[in-house]
């Protein structure tokens, strides 16, 4: 039976936290392990945590939801098999950690290997809404540019993890483009599972990040536009992991890295035939992206 760590970042998170943790304690056909690092809530959060038996939490100061899992990242043991990032207000299925284990078997161990899936979206009382299904099409190019996976639903081997350790990168806003970017640039291997495995809650703040309404997508491609950037991701890729990757990879990262102020990566970027999201709007947006020098 496979070992997993689930790295649990909460934060005030006392109304959902309850039902989460009970899916992760019952996931079956692996051995659960969960690491918990708490960002400074100021409820409840921590009590609940003892009450339900929870015995590695680290409390934290507040990083953030990113800065708190890539401390999560740092102090993670490398004792396990498998490593999964997990929210404090979803629900998983009970075989979600099996069919990542299933899948990350058929791996190599040697080197990175990442595994994510869909999500069923629901709203706050768990009702079902859509299915956010995954595209497998969509080359790793693309998804280094615009990110599918989401933290929720990755889990990584050990092999992946020691890269991650090898440094924290700096101005970033997500440890799951991270993850995903690291493990491409390193051309670990990477399977996407079309199917959802978790229920992911549409409540607060990120109503509007996986809602099908027109308003929504409207927002969405207003931050696809002018907040996600590229450039920050790809410095970091170049200058922690510089003699890692292929010289395909590298010139990949450093047209990234150089679009903003380079009219010849600019040129190569919306040449690259590698770069096909299987989507219209997003292919719009991208070329939007590119000629607007904002990557």
């Amino acid at each position: 039976m496979k070992k997993v760590l689930v790295l649990l970042s909460t934060y005030n998170g006392e109304k959902f936290l309850k039902e989460q943790y009970n899916s992760l304690i019952s996931q079956a056909g692996v051995d659960v392990r969960i690491l918990t690092r708490d960002d400074g809530s100021s409820d409840n959060t921590l009590e609940l945590l003892k009450s339900l038996g929870a015995e590695d939490i680290i409390e934290g100061k507040n990083a953030g939801a990113c800065g708190s899992f890539l401390e999560l990242i740092k102090i993670a043991p490398l004792e396990y098999d498998y490593y999964a990032f997990c929210d404090q207000d979803d629900l998983w299925d009970s075989d979600k950690l099996s069919c990542a284990a299933e899948q990350l078997d058929k791996m190599s161990s040697d080197k990175p290997a990442l595994y994510y899936c869909g999500q069923l979206i629901t709203d706050g009382e768990l009702n079902p809404l859509y299915e956010h299904r995954m595209d497998k099409r969509r080359s790793k190019f693309s998804n280094c540019v615009f990110n599918q996976m989401a933290g929720c639903t990755a889990v990584f081997n050990k092999a992946l993890l020691i890269k991650l350790k090898k440094d924290m990168p700096k101005d970033i806003f997500g440890h799951d483009t991270w993850t995903y970017r690291v493990c491409a640039a390193l051309d670990g291997d990477i399977f996407v599972d079309e199917d959802t495995h978790i229920k992911y809650r549409q409540h607060g703040n990120n109503v509007v990040g996986l809602t099908n309404g027109f308003k929504a997508k409207l927002l969405r491609a207003k931050k696809y536009i002018f907040e996600f950037n590229s450039e920050s991701y790809a410095k970091e890729i170049l200058r922690i992991y510089p003699d890692e990757i292929s010289e395909k990879n590298k010139a990949f990262f450093q047209d990234l890295s150089d679009a903003n102020t380079s009219s010849s990566a600019r040129k190569r970027l919306l040449n690259d035939y590698d770069i096909n999201f299987n989507n219209r709007m997003l292919n719009t947006i991208f070329k939007i992206k590119v000629h607007l020098k904002k990557m």
